[in-house]
């Protein structure tokens, strides 16, 4: 398995969504069950939720033909055709929504450039957006500014995050250098009103930079895979885990 997703759906079901080397595998996240794999021979890398012009819940692939897939998630069918996005491997896609409400389907792969479609239409939003030369995308993350702008950031195999204003595609300064390290897992969430973005590397530490001034913040400490999120009170959680299964969960501060 490569990654998976969650989709809530109007009665009440809880859908889990994994990717594989074998397409899209549904479940049953209440029970376990499986409800069956795509019909799909694509491998698909990434896997999120997302709505679709219809309204319905879908679930959107990153597949290594270089297209946007998408599926009911409901009931496993394709909604509609699939996109054509990045030459070559798409690897990693996100959703976001711009400050005028406009839903953004972004992705990233093997031709060196992050790409933003419009979610129900799946056209083509600015220019691609450039990350360092040669570079594979493998992590996109995104949140909002207080100023009401959506940062954008991308990490690549080229050991550099990049940070973007997701509506006008303008870089917010120069690639941050991350070291010699592959990201397993980026992540990013303000924190007391800054962002951060949220690193989990291949050597099992966890890295922090502030994602506007691209100072590292905090020492490196272990875990595989890390995730961010903001609590109902406004406070950011980091949850960290470990090869052997350990979760751990910490609440981030200025310090």
């Amino acid at each position: 398995m490569h990654n998976g997703a969650l989709a809530h759906l109007p009665d009440g079901r809880l859908i889990l969504a994994t990717s594989d080397p074998d397409g899209l595998h549904r479940w049953d996240a209440a029970t376990g069950q499986s409800l069956g794999r795509v019909d799909d021979t694509t491998t698909i890398w990434q896997v999120t939720t997302a709505i679709s012009a219809s309204g319905r819940t879908v679930f959107l692939g990153a597949g290594i033909d270089g297209h946007l897939h998408r599926w009911d998630a409901a009931t496993g069918e394709p909604d509609g055709p699939a996109w054509e996005c990045n030459r070559g491997y798409v690897i990693t896609l996100t959703t976001l929504n711009l400050p005028d409400g406009t839903p953004l389907v972004v992705t990233g792969g093997e031709d060196d450039t992050v790409r933003r479609w419009h979610a129900e239409t799946g056209e083509s939003v600015g220019e691609p957006l450039p990350v360092s030369a040669d570079g594979r995308v493998f992590n996109l993350s995104s949140c909002r500014l207080p100023d009401r702008r959506v940062l954008l950031v991308a990490h690549d195999d080229e050991h550099a995050i990049h940070r973007w204003d997701a509506a006008t595609g303008k870089a917010f300064g120069p690639p941050i250098p991350t070291g010699d390290r592959f990201p397993h897992t980026t992540s990013v969430v303000p924190v007391a009103g800054s962002p951060r973005v949220i690193v989990a590397y291949d050597d099992y530490t966890v890295r922090q930079w502030n994602a506007l001034t691209g100072e590292q913040l905090a020492l490196p400490h272990p875990g595989y895979a890390a995730t961010a999120a903001l609590r109902p009170d406004g406070t950011a959680v980091l949850a960290t885990g470990s090869r052997d299964g350990a979760l751990r969960l910490d609440y981030m501060s200025t310090d």
